[in-house]
């Protein structure tokens, strides 16, 4: 996978305040900036909680797009399911 990330937007403030921002739905989450796209990964355990910081993000002034590539983690007992 190319790297999104650019030399001259690694400090970037705005990059800064969205993880301050989505740290508050979760610990593993972690957006970056390139040009005026925002990139979302990490992990969350419900559906809504990856929408709702997508549209926390949105709000933010100067976001062209957003790519979500947050997962959402199944708990344990969805996760092995038996096959017969």
């Amino acid at each position: 996978m190319e790297n999104l990330r650019s030399d001259n937007l690694i400090d970037n403030p705005l990059e800064e305040i969205i993880n301050s921002a989505i740290k508050a739905k979760g610990n593993h989450l972690h957006a970056f900036i390139r040009d005026e796209d925002v990139y979302l990964s990490g992990e969350v355990v419900y559906p809504e909680t990856k929408r709702d910081i997508a549209i926390l993000v949105e709000k933010f002034p100067g976001i062209r797009m957003i790519t979500n590539h947050i997962r959402i983690k199944l708990p344990d007992e969805k996760r092995y399911v038996e096959h017969f």
